[in-house]
């Protein structure tokens, strides 16, 4: 009878600490979309071994800071926010922002890569007059379609020099959503 007693009175604690669980990995997942992250890109110049390079954020374009061609600055550090617009869709850039795509930014699949309204696949490196790389948002093919001499090997038809990329997140506090995701699914 006592057992019964102290099993009857223990599940409005169990359904506390459930609900309790719950509602820590709700926060947690929201957290996640508010931790600073760095930016890096992997590249393979003059048929080289691909290298990991940060991006740096300098003169409002992110660049790649590459061995073979350096570019000094800080490491690009965001965090994501939700854009003062109608679709309230998270953003990335702040002031600079008027005139270029704006979002919805977020995460592959995999949390791995940063992604542009939904894709991942469509930023290249492009080569600037002073040798060093740029990133850019190439939705429309504009870059990577330039004339009609453009190939894989990513040299446009109007000389155009530009590179697939992917921009790969890595966390600025060691904080990896990976988990979390794994936790909320469990």
């Amino acid at each position: 009878m006592v057992i019964g007693l102290l099993l009857v009175s223990a599940i409005p604690t169990t359904i506390g600490i459930c609900q309790g669980l719950s509602a820590q990995k709700k926060a947690n997942s929201a957290a996640k979309e508010k931790a600073k992250f760095h930016l890096t890109a992997t590249l393979c110049l003059d048929d080289n071994e691909p290298v990991e390079c940060w991006c740096i954020l300098k003169e409002g374009k992110l660049w790649i800071d590459h061995p073979a061609a350096p570019t000094p600055g800080f490491k690009f550090t965001g965090w994501y926010f939700t854009y003062p617009s109608e679709e309230q869709h998270m953003g990335l850039p702040g002031g600079d922002a008027g005139g270029h795509t704006v979002g919805p930014w977020g995460w592959s699949p995999d949390e791995q890569w940063l992604t542009l309204e939904g894709k991942a696949g469509e930023f290249v490196a492009v080569e600037q007059e002073n040798g060093k790389w740029a990133v850019a948002w190439d939705a429309d093919g504009s870059i990577r379609n330039k004339g009609d001499e453009s190939d894989e090997s990513g040299e446009g038809g109007e000389g155009v020099n530009w590179l697939p990329v992917r921009l790969q997140r890595r966390m600025q506090l060691g904080m990896e959503s990976r988990y979390i995701k794994k936790s909320e699914e469990s």
